[in-house]
């Protein structure tokens, strides 16, 4: 079982790889399916085909389909949706608006995870690819499965105590049935979903960029977010690329800015592999238009596979009370070194290579302390 997660900004053409990559493994002989969990889908667009929230045969071995959160919640979660619009109501919203805020804050998240879950259990699948939101939303849905159990948790305690000595003040509030019962199962499958995610030789993830630098910052976010939950990025996709040269001098002068920027690209995401696509002049909007495309992506090799074998790119941890960042540089003899912070980011000079790293919240505004470099990593410490 594979399940491969498509990350990036919206634009990128996060879509279009994602489809890509489904149709060649389809292709291969494995049975795939491919689910869009970003609200403004348009994977239907590039497959050409009407999707639903339930998996449509595009081809053989290819099925695709379109996570619908609202639908989703009024077929399966209908108790929970009517107990929360009925206290919205209650406290004076219109019928229409609560029914629109009764969408808890996570529960687009969850039930985008539960929709994996299920694909993976099923066993009607050899691969599931995710093509999933813009980075921020999916930056949540991904800390959703470690959340979830403490939620649940205050949750179920909370709903405990007030049963135990305010039942007649609440009775009129609560549902019929107990809605609180559903959620020890859900967080059954939320930490199922979670081990699944954290298995590197099931579940990968795949960052598409374009060579802009507000593209490469978010898909260095991306990285960095990843490391911190402990999943495995095994692969940069890079879209969008312009030819070498052109004679046209407007055009030359973009080629020149990505040229810049696919060097940032190499340096910053090294040692993770990095495929690379160029810019299309006609739209891919079928599946033999995303087949030709997966072969100049991934060429001979086969996009189910765990495309970087290594678990290390860099690790955050505690070491004698203080914050540790260590980066995996293999292969790099390291005569001089330079390390600076500017906002967010931290800017390492290794001889003539720069690598950028996005840093986690925990870090930012904290100075360095000092570095070493060994067994292939070099080692960062903050001040307290």
């Amino acid at each position: 079982m594979r399940i491969i997660l498509y990350l990036g900004k919206g634009g990128v053409g996060k879509t279009t790889v994602s489809a890509a990559t489904a149709t060649a493994i389809a292709r291969r002989g494995q049975r795939v399916l491919i689910m869009s969990t970003d609200v403004a889908h348009s994977l239907a667009d590039a497959l050409s085909v009407e999707l639903s929230s339930t998996p449509v045969e595009v081809e053989k071995n290819l099925f695709a389909m379109e996570v619908n959160v609202l639908a989703e919640i009024r077929e399966n979660w209908s108790e929970l949706y009517s107990y929360f619009s009925s206290i919205l109501m209650h406290d004076g919203a219109n019928e229409v608006v609560a029914e629109e805020l009764a969408i808890m804050p996570g529960m687009e998240e969850m039930i985008s995870l539960r929709y994996i879950w299920k694909a993976a259990k099923s066993g009607n699948y050899d691969v599931v690819v995710v093509d999933a939101a813009p980075t921020g939303e999916t930056m949540r849905l991904l800390g959703m499965p470690e959340s979830y159990g403490w939620y649940a948790d205050k949750i179920g305690g909370w709903h405990s105590k007030a049963i135990g000595f305010a039942a007649p003040l609440l009775n009129k509030f609560m549902p019929k049935k107990n809605i609180f019962k559903l959620m020890p199962e859900v967080n059954s499958h939320m930490k199922e979903l979670h081990a699944m995610l954290q298995d590197k030789t099931i579940t990968t993830f795949r960052v598409v960029l374009n060579p802009e630098n507000m593209v490469i910052k978010e898909a260095l976010r991306v990285q960095t977010y990843l490391n911190l939950f402990g999943y495995k990025l095994d692969a940069a996709v890079v879209n969008k690329i312009l030819p070498q040269s052109s004679s046209d001098d407007y055009l030359q002068s973009l080629i020149d800015i990505q040229t810049k920027y696919l060097k940032v690209i190499d340096n910053c995401f090294y040692p993770v592999p990095i495929f690379k696509a160029k810019q299309s002049i006609a739209e891919i909007i079928n599946t033999d238009r995303l087949y030709e495309l997966s072969q100049q992506i991934f060429e001979d090799k086969n996009p189910a596979d765990v495309l970087y074998i290594d678990d290390k790119t860099q690790i955050l941890e505690k070491v004698d009370g203080k914050y540790v960042l260590s980066l995996y540089l293999p292969n790099v003899e390291v005569t001089k070194l330079n390390v600076n912070i500017k906002g967010d980011e931290l800017l390492v000079d290794i001889n003539n290579f720069r690598k950028s790293i996005i840093l986690p919240n925990v870090l930012v505004g904290r100075k360095t302390e000092g570095a070493d470099f060994a067994e292939g990593s070099l080692n960062i410490t903050f001040a307290n």
